[in-house]
């Protein structure tokens, strides 16, 4: 038996013409989009990266912040202690200034009953 041959009209071939181009098309997108999927891939890996640099970075920074925090409030527990020393002295000079007064007084006091004269 012979194999009839098929007549194909312009209109047919110009068609599967056309459907050739469109699969080639799609399979030139596919590659497109499988490449850009790779660049993507290895812009995340070193987006990554980066994220756990700074992440590194932070803990680091709180770290410092936190050893900052205990010399901040150690200097502030010092600066109490000075300031209420020198508190207490301010109050021990003034309690010790009106003894002094107070002792003049009775100097001059008893130097008037015995008659004594003082000189400065």
């Amino acid at each position: 038996m012979k194999k009839q041959r098929k007549k194909i009209t312009m209109d047919v071939l110009a068609g599967m013409v056309q459907r050739g181009f469109a699969e080639t098309a799609r399979r030139v997108d596919l590659v497109a989009i499988k490449k850009d999927v790779g660049v993507l891939r290895s812009d995340v890996m070193v987006l990554k990266a980066d994220v756990c640099t700074l992440k590194e970075d932070v803990a680091s920074i709180k770290t410092d912040m936190n050893s900052l925090k205990e010399d901040f409030s150690k200097l502030l527990n010092s600066l109490d202690k000075v300031a209420k020393q020198y508190a207490d002295y301010l109050e021990e000079r003034k309690v010790r200034d009106a003894e002094i007064n107070r002792l003049k007084r009775w100097v001059e006091q008893i130097a008037q009953k015995v008659g004594v004269e003082l000189v400065d």
